[in-house]
């Protein structure tokens, strides 16, 4: 139901093409209360979440949920518009990294009174770390990911071979299956440097701590690229021809024919390689840790989170619908039709989730997970990253002058 507006909040309406309709108390005509919604989800996930509003709203028969599809690569920016204009929807789906940004600057509400000890037990501690800045709980985490070692099972059968359960492992193991030759490879990963997270964090290194420390450019991280780069210099377990605007493709047509035995990579990626020649079995694609460092194992956590504007008029109405959007059997809907990882625990314990691999093993994957900083500028951290990296990786610069470049960029954003 449309509202009145002011001429510039029809202005901005008109340039984005959206309306939260939140800036009054909303009524339908036959009295329910409308609860307003973006998310960013795909065309099939849309199908799913529609599905789960709908049981919703027969089950809640005075609320009604308008739905609204914002492309992902627009969605920072025209939610921030809108929650400056006090006209946010009620519920957004923020990735990760937005959702510290907003709580700083004033456009979510806090749910401390909802994020109980005894209801935070319900989610992974990783993704639900994402939800908490500035001494308060500003969302709840939908969705997560992470990213995994997937390797051929019938290679690692055929060879006689376990799979490496640690840094010296995978360099062994990685020898035992690469025949040059044949151009057939033990390793492949990619240049971008979300790849380089689970070797920095395991090797003792880091990004940035949450008191804006950076921690970038420090010996440990120094150590974990220079052991990134002997993977292919020294090593040869990985092709030595490096092409990072293709490398996400070349990995998955190399891993998917068999032409890689181990890749890293996350959930989104395992319907593409179900298609290929090797995993027309998916009990073939293995799923496990990546080889722990000095440290111990690690991998970086994504996902996303509901979060409730600041200038809801429906608190109680919109924490409900989040709350029954996160249950159990709903994020297991997502997880068997969209292959996207539940957040809530007792998610896993459900049959159909425990009985599909393809999720219920990164299960394992996310217990040793890690996060990101959780810092308003943490989505901006990997844009000063990729060239020094990967000059580093190509040989361009060494290891320690590449970070302390990556360092010296990061003080400038962060005004250290």
């Amino acid at each position: 139901m449309l509202r009145k507006k002011t001429a510039v909040l029809l202005t901005l309406a008109s340039l984005f093409g959206l309306s939260a309709c939140n800036e009054n108390d909303i009524k339908t005509t036959d009295g329910k209360t409308v609860i307003t919604f973006w998310h960013t989800h795909n065309d099939d996930e849309a199908k799913t979440l529609k599905e789960i509003v709908a049981d919703y709203e027969t089950k809640n028969p005075k609320i009604k949920v308008e739905l609204q599809q914002v492309p992902f690569s627009d969605a920072q920016n025209k939610y921030k518009t809108v929650a400056q204009a006090k006209d946010a929807p009620d519920i957004f789906r923020a990735e990760i990294a937005w959702t510290a940004e907003f709580a700083s600057l004033g456009y979510l509400m806090a749910l401390d009174m909802y994020m109980t000890e005894d209801y935070q037990k319900n989610f992974f501690a990783a993704p639900l770390k994402y939800n908490y800045y500035d001494k308060h709980f500003w969302g709840v985490p939908q969705v997560t990911d992470t990213l995994a070692l997937m390797y051929n099972k019938k290679i690692f059968k055929n060879a006689g071979l376990e799979v490496p359960k640690t840094s010296t492992e995978l360099i062994n193991t990685g020898k035992k299956l690469t025949n040059a030759e044949e151009n057939k490879y033990g390793f492949f990963y990619r240049g971008d440097p979300y790849w380089f997270l689970p070797f920095l964090w395991s090797f003792g290194g880091g990004m940035v701590t949450e008191q804006k420390e950076i921690v970038i450019n420090s010996e440990d991280s120094i150590e974990a690229l220079n052991y990134l780069i002997d993977l292919r210099t020294k090593e040869k377990i990985l092709p030595q021809v490096v092409d990072f605007a293709n490398d996400y493709d070349n990995q998955q047509t190399g891993f998917k024919t068999g032409k890689y035995a181990m890749i890293v990579n996350g959930p989104w990626s395992t319907s593409d390689i179900l298609g290929g020649a090797e995993f027309k079995d998916a009990n073939n694609l293995g799923i496990t840790r990546i080889p722990a460092g000095k440290k111990g194992f690690s991998s970086p956590v994504g996902g996303h989170n509901y979060v409730i504007a600041a200038n809801t008029k429906h608190l109680q109405e919109t924490w409900d619908l989040v709350d029954f959007l996160t249950l159990p059997e709903n994020q297991s809907k997502f997880a068997m039709r969209n292959n996207l990882l539940p957040t809530r625990l007792a998610t896993y314990d459900l049959p159909e989730v425990k009985n599909n691999h393809l999720i219920s093993d990164f299960k394992y994957v996310l217990e040793a997970a890690t996060n990101r900083p959780v810092i308003p500028e943490s989505g901006a951290l990997f844009v000063d990253m990729k060239q020094p990296y990967q000059a580093a990786l190509l040989g361009e610069k060494t290891p320690k002058v590449a970070l302390d470049e990556i360092a010296a960029a990061w003080k400038k954003l962060l005004n250290k």
